[in-house]
């Protein structure tokens, strides 16, 4: 029989996916994770269900720290950007994507938009695949309510056409391309591959020099990159990463990292989203935030 530690570790990888994608910080979910551990120690005897009884708990200390979360992202400078990981994948390449389009950072960002309990009902049973009787139970709610909640949720995911995630070489074309403007200024090559209504965004916290406002659309982009960015950034060293499932870039010189770029995109394989990570401590995060995702949703940290 397991001890109530084996039972728990079971269970980590998916609360830690679904803590992740609820809070938009690897290190509030690995808290809220952790708080759900020290009430199972206390509970686990108490409890029938344990795999029910854990995203209940889980879920509503998430649910709780989104309120205050939200106090915070009022007075916040600059565009704020969810907290990035790294990622590596333990399933074939042909669903590496699909796992993929629940981790990206154009997904993680309009999850933002939704209210938490729709956030939660949505991940719960699109995600998660969980059933409404279960996400009600979770969610101390009626199933038809639960349901609603998830189906509103979902039709705003599809009308901001934020789930998908082109094939490997499509990515790597576009790195190519952000690459060649950043060292030699042309974006002939990246202005194809962006949308005319494309947007970029950076974050940097109001901790370091990084553009405030949302820049829009695809000459406005591309003249920023080829004209500001391949200046600021000559010289230093461009690698690739993956980046919430997807392939990104980072920036750096030696061991200090100045930025980490990824991008969201359409049903068409063209760039919609330019998403710059300036903020020093979320690099900091992001630098120690290695991911195995695997299963339907389940992260694992390294």
């Amino acid at each position: 029989m397991l001890s109530k530690t084996d039972r728990f570790e079971a269970a980590r990888p998916q609360l830690l996916g679904l803590a992740y994608r609820l809070l938009g910080s690897p290190s509030d979910a690995q808290d809220a994770v952790q708080d759900t551990y020290v009430k199972w120690i206390t509970h686990a005897q108490e409890v029938d269900v344990p795999a029910a009884w854990l995203s209940r708990v889980c879920t509503n200390r998430c649910l709780d720290v989104l309120k205050s979360a939200h106090r915070r992202r009022v007075d916040y400078v600059g565009q704020w950007i969810p907290e990035q990981i790294q990622t590596e994948f333990e399933a074939p390449v042909e669903d590496q994507l699909e796992m993929a389009s629940s981790l990206t950072t154009a997904f993680l960002l309009l999850l933002e938009r939704l209210t938490p309990k729709e956030r939660a009902a949505y991940l719960l049973h699109d995600v998660f695949s969980m059933p409404f009787d279960e996400v009600a139970d979770i969610l101390d709610m009626q199933p038809a309510n639960c349901r609603k909640l998830a189906t509103r949720a979902r039709g705003y995911v599809e009308k901001n056409n934020v789930r998908h995630v082109p094939g490997p070489e499509r990515q790597a074309d576009l790195l190519h391309a952000f690459q060649a403007a950043l060292r030699t200024g042309d974006v002939d090559e990246l202005s194809a591959m962006l949308r005319t209504d494309a947007d970029l965004r950076a974050d940097s916290g109001g901790k370091v020099v990084a553009v405030r406002d949302v820049l829009q659309g695809q000459d406005v982009i591309c003249g920023f990159i080829g004209d500001v960015l391949a200046r600021v950034w000559s010289g230093l060293r461009v690698t690739e990463q993956m980046i919430n499932g997807t392939s990104g870039l980072l920036i750096g010189e030696r061991s200090e990292l100045h930025a980490a770029i990824s991008f969201g995109y359409d049903a068409k394989g063209q760039v919609q989203n330019v998403f710059i990570m300036r903020d020093p401590d979320k690099l900091a995060q992001f630098s120690l935030s290695k991911v195995l995702v695997s299963g339907s949703g389940q992260l694992t940290l390294h």
